[in-house]
């Protein structure tokens, strides 16, 4: 995975996590900050996988 910053990982689970406060994710160590990111990304690309299989 390319490295993104902190930030950026922050920003993006804020977005797609609205109802977690963003100091949660502020709050997590670098590590514990990415594992959520992958989970997340896991998790939406489950979702788009089940999504594509309907569709056809």
């Amino acid at each position: 995975m390319t490295h993104l910053s902190r930030t950026t990982l922050i920003n993006a689970l804020a977005k797609v996590k609205p109802e977690t406060p963003r100091v949660m994710f502020e709050a997590l160590s670098d590590e514990a900050l990415v594992a959520k990111f992958r989970e997340v990304t896991a998790e939406y690309n489950e979702q788009a996988s089940q999504f594509m299989s309907v569709s056809y």
